[in-house]
């Protein structure tokens, strides 16, 4: 194997970034699968993509637990029923106004997660997330 032992870890799918539930990253936008694309939606592809962490800390940060479960963030205006609006004024580093799209909940590689860019600390927030999530899988809050 070649390169430093950093690169060899993260080929093998570890990471040493500092995951937990509620985290905001971007990830490059090509990791995220929308079904409606497979429909012949088409959808506009950007360079980086922001999505929220929604698996547990303990999972989050055990280094043999390669994958983690992610919504994407959209700025578009279609609007789903479970889908969570979060407003630029009340969270920093959004530059728009963009919906969770908890309907769109995906494992991907830990690995892919780039740029930390802030966390939900709103509890309230956080709430109507997790009842979203419930109502998503039909679980009784």
């Amino acid at each position: 194997m070649t390169g430093t032992l950093a690169d060899q870890l993260k080929s093998a799918g570890y990471t040493s970034n500092q995951i937990n539930k509620f985290d905001v990253f971007s990830i490059a936008d090509d990791v995220i699968t929308f079904p409606e694309e497979r429909l012949g939606k088409s959808r506009k592809k950007h360079e980086k993509r922001l999505v929220i962490v929604l698996q547990n800390d303990k999972d989050n940060n055990d280094p043999n637990i390669k994958i983690c479960s992610i919504a994407p963030f959209s700025t578009g205006k279609q609007f789903y029923r479970l889908d969570y609006l979060l407003k630029k004024t009340d969270h920093k580093f959004l530059r728009d106004d963009s919906y969770i799209r908890i309907g769109h909940i995906q494992p991907i590689l830990k690995t892919d997660l780039t740029t930390k860019w802030g966390s939900i600390v709103i509890q309230s927030i956080r709430g109507d997330i997790q009842d979203r999530i419930f109502l998503l899988h039909d679980l009784e809050v």
